[in-house]
């Protein structure tokens, strides 16, 4: 059952980037927000205030899409919108960016809860690797691990490495069909259907 009165509904948070996207301030309940079971105290002011926002985002692709966002907001001066989904094990929650300009020549990245869903089934990640394509990586403790999912930064679905079908699935039907470890070692990436959300184009002036 989807319901929009839950303990985080209507949650916003914001930081600022400047001109070089290295994140100057943060909202003041920031850290008290960091402080929930919703959040990873890894984002915590004094930890995130100076850094470059690229420094939190962990694959190439998802980079390059936020910073291109970004940019458009700063080329042409307009709030820009974007849905995305930030789960837990077992909750969707479905998110919103709405990146906006401000005067001193900052931009605003706010992040806003709008509703959530109970998972069908509980389901875990862990994050390997930042980049990479390869199947097999070595990891910290010098163990092989091998690498079957990627996991879109956007909508959160699960794609099976190598699978011709190029199906997306979300996670908690996926793992209905799949018999996987838990948590479920991931590479992130941006889905195919996210890549082509309608987005603001500066060149014309218009949503395309």
């Amino acid at each position: 059952m989807i319901t929009n009165s839950t303990k985080h509904a209507n949650l916003q948070l914001s930081y600022w980037v400047d001109s070089s996207n290295i994140i100057r301030k943060v909202d003041d309940h920031w850290d008290k927000a960091m402080n929930s079971e919703s959040w990873s105290e890894r984002a915590s002011a004094g930890v995130i205030i100076g850094k470059p926002l690229s420094n939190f985002i962990c694959d190439d692709v998802t980079r390059m899409y936020v910073a291109t966002m970004i940019e458009s907001v700063r080329v042409i001066p307009h709030t820009s919108f974007r849905p995305y989904r930030c789960d837990t094990p077992d909750t969707k929650r479905f998110m919103q960016m709405i990146i906006t300009p401000e005067e001193n020549g900052w931009i605003r990245v706010s992040h806003e809860l709008l509703r959530t869903e109970p998972m069908k089934k509980p389901v875990a990640f862990k994050t390997v690797v930042d980049l990479a394509q390869s199947k097999h990586m070595v990891l910290a403790d010098g163990d092989i691990s091998t690498i079957q999912y990627v996991r879109c930064s956007l909508c959160n679905r699960l794609h099976r490495i190598g699978d011709l079908t190029r199906i997306w699935q979300e996670a908690d039907l996926f793992a209905d069909h799949e018999t996987i470890l838990t948590p479920i070692k991931v590479i992130y990436g941006v889905c195919p259907d996210c890549l082509k959300f309608p987005r603001y184009n500066p060149s014309t002036k218009i949503i395309a």
